[in-house]
């Protein structure tokens, strides 16, 4: 197993819990910014360290996408919460790096499948930004953008502009 020292634990599995007015987002569905259906939230990775929930994991047997039938970890920055509507969206992800996202298993968690999973979802001009990781830091690994908690929490008012503009361009066809 990679996972030696099991840094990163399954919600469920564990002792903690989702507190403050964060919603406990497991079964809720998880869209890309026209409403296509990718799959759904099954588990949430947390680092007990910190305290900070670091992945999705995303079930995405039942997709509207054409993409690989099974889950995934989707880095927590990305992805945006949509409370109204019991929604999570994934903005800007390309059907080929859902299909190169390695699949979910929790007995090879660890520092290189997290550089996979960093590798497949950077943008091209992120990454040409970035300096190369030689080696997985854990200090500073949860410092880029993929892991910003605010950006998951603060896009509700742009998801729901972008979602009733794609529903008016559906109408009027």
């Amino acid at each position: 197993m990679e996972n030696q020292e099991q840094y990163l634990e399954e919600l469920s599995r564990s002792g903690y819990q989702i507190k403050g007015d964060a919603p406990d987002i497991t079964g809720w569905a998880v869209k890309d910014e026209s409403g296509m259906h990718i799959g759904s939230v099954t588990e949430l990775l947390f680092d007990p360290r910190t305290s900070a929930v670091r992945y999705l994991i995303v079930d995405m047997y039942q997709n509207d996408m054409n993409v690989e039938s099974k889950k995934v970890m989707i880095p927590l920055g990305i992805a945006h919460l949509h409370k109204s509507q019991d929604e999570v969206v994934l903005p800007g992800l390309h059907l080929d790096q859902y299909n190169l996202l390695p699949e979910y298993n929790v007995e090879k968690l660890g520092p290189d499948l997290e550089m996979l999973i960093r590798d497949v979802i950077g943008s091209p001009a992120a990454l040409r930004l970035e300096d190369a990781m030689i080696e997985f830091d854990r200090n500073r690994f949860y410092d880029h953008h993929h892991f910003y908690k605010n950006q998951f929490f603060d896009r509700g008012e742009e998801r729901k502009t972008i979602h009733e503009l794609v529903e008016k361009i559906k109408n009027s066809k």
